[in-house]
């Protein structure tokens, strides 16, 4: 009874977000209260969003942006993609692009961390509302995570259940494959979507725009990212970050949090301006919706997914197994989290893979296809933090991700079929 309670209470927010009529991080704390008062679980579990190593990360990766801000650290780019690419579409793809392949090697929060400032310059630079640049950045980062084991920590979940059932582990560029495709399939659909006449990421509130003044002057630029020594430092200090994330094992919360320390002790970052860069409405949003997910957990809401789903696909070919897998952690993805989602996910696919034609390769790569695919509701910590400074309406995100989550879904299914079950 606790677990149905729960997932109501999820599913009525998740219409609540999707509305666009009640503010996200009411709507969140307000499911999150109504859990506590009905008693499903006790109050440590309910609040437990809110200690989420998440929090910390989202935190700093606030204040590295106004870091990079400060220091002028990623200064001209946006004017030498510019003498490059001259078209708004083809600087809006580019952009994009960026984003995915630094989400490939590092967390992809800290990824758009680093290019938001560079996204509203352009945008600015244009005349183009920030959420043109802003939407297809958020979107395109979460898809970089797909290409690498380090480029989402769903990756990584998915890795070390495949090391348990077979004793061989995906290795580091396995992922390529369907995320690939995946980052393909959305450039071709939002190259024709430009070329209909169609901006996803037009027609935004630009109240969350950031400040001019918070922007250097325009002027012409190079991009010079050692020309002085609050360049330097960022520089180095946020490399060696990245660094510690995604070769030595370190938790985002600790790195980027130890990097927002140093940026503080070496002036780059003054106490009173940085901490307003911290949408603390997204904090609350986020750490509702993880005491949500601990929730389920706690009271076998998930449990009761799994007893859901066994029966229904005995029988299911292989295709319409990895179709089902792709789409079920989807859902989950975007209603709890990509992280959560491959937790839960991968266990059970691997026990349907083993009893049935499906290979367990394929079943944990389908689990990591769709738990990186969070585009039905913007619950994704980079669609949070994009959001907050080049603002896009959730019905266009809803709208864009719809389309993306059927036709990304079809290239991933198409090619894990093709390498893995074999």
């Amino acid at each position: 009874m606790a677990a149905t309670f729960a997932w109501a209470v999820l599913v009525i927010v998740l219409v609540l977000v999707g509305s666009g009529r009640v503010p996200i991080h009411l709507a969140a704390v307000a499911g999150l209260m109504v859990l506590g008062f009905a008693g499903v679980a006790p109050l440590a579990v309910v609040f437990a969003g809110y200690g989420h190593p998440a929090l910390v990360t989202i935190v700093a990766v606030f204040l590295m942006t106004q870091g990079v801000i400060n220091s002028g650290l990623l200064l001209g780019l946006g004017q030498d993609v510019g003498r490059r690419v001259k078209t708004l579409k083809a600087q809006v793809l580019t952009f994009a692009g960026v984003g995915a392949l630094l989400s490939a090697l590092m967390n992809n929060v800290g990824a758009v961390g680093l290019l938001i400032p560079t996204g509203v310059r352009m945008a600015k630079r244009f005349g183009a509302a920030p959420g043109t640049f802003g939407l297809p950045l958020a979107m395109g980062s979460i898809l970089g995570g797909t290409l690498t084991l380090i480029g989402s920590s769903a990756n990584i979940i998915v890795a070390s259940v495949m090391l348990q059932r077979t004793g061989t582990s995906f290795r580091m560029f396995d992922f390529l494959f369907h995320g690939s495709a995946m980052l393909i399939t959305a450039s071709v659909i939002w190259w024709v979507c430009w070329a209909c006449g169609i901006n996803p990421g037009s027609g935004e509130s630009r109240s969350g725009e950031v400040d001019d003044e918070d922007l250097p002057p325009e002027e012409e630029l190079h991009l010079a990212p050692f020309a002085s020594r609050a360049r330097q430092l960022t520089l180095g200090v946020l490399g060696a970050a990245i660094l510690a994330v995604a070769i030595a094992d370190v938790h985002p919360a600790l790195g980027f949090g130890g990097a927002v320390l140093i940026l503080f002790a070496s002036g780059v970052l003054e106490t009173g301006k940085a901490l307003k860069q911290v949408d603390w409405k997204v904090v609350l949003f986020l750490g509702a919706m993880l005491g949500m997910g601990e929730v389920l957990s706690e009271t076998g809401g998930l449990d009761q997914l799994a007893q859901l789903l066994l029966p229904m696909v005995a029988g299911w070919s292989p295709t319409g197994l990895v179709l089902g897998l792709i789409l079920t952690s989807t859902l989950l993805a975007s209603g709890v989290n990509n992280a959560a989602a491959a937790v839960f996910m991968a266990p059970l696919a691997a026990g349907i893979a083993e009893a049935s034609d499906l290979t367990v390769s394929a079943a944990l790569m389908a689990v990591a296809a769709g738990s990186n695919m969070a585009f039905l509701f913007p619950t994704h910590q980079a669609v949070l933090i994009v959001r907050s400074w080049a603002p896009f309406s959730i019905s266009a995100f809803m709208r864009a991700g719809l389309i993306l989550t059927v036709f990304c879904g079809a290239a991933a299914a198409a090619v894990i079929l093709m390498v893995w079950q074999h």
